[in-house]
């Protein structure tokens, strides 16, 4: 079993310092979902499992993704051609 990681190695998982972590915790975890840690007395700890599957789903930093979609699709190379997209997903729509 993995030892709970601390609060210096969830904030450099964040990519923040200890000081702005610290401050803003309470923040995180209403705003972004942060999970609580499992200790409130002492130096805070965090289980290994919940902080690296919420590492996963739900860091701040992510890139966002379209719709449900893994990757985004290339860019078209002309108006015509995004049209011709636009056509064969939605069906024929003449204006």
């Amino acid at each position: 079993m993995q030892p709970p990681y601390s609060s210096t190695e969830v904030a450099a998982a964040i990519g923040i310092s200890l000081d702005t972590f610290y401050r803003t915790r309470r923040l995180r975890h209403e705003r972004d979902g942060l999970p609580s840690p499992i200790s409130e007395r002492g130096p805070l700890k965090w289980e290994c499992t919940g902080f690296d599957a919420w590492l996963t789903r739900h860091h701040p930093m992510r890139p966002k993704t379209i719709a449900n979609d893994a990757f985004a699709p290339p860019p078209a190379a002309s108006d015509e051609d995004h049209r011709e997209r636009l056509r064969r997903a939605y069906g024929q729509h003449d204006s």
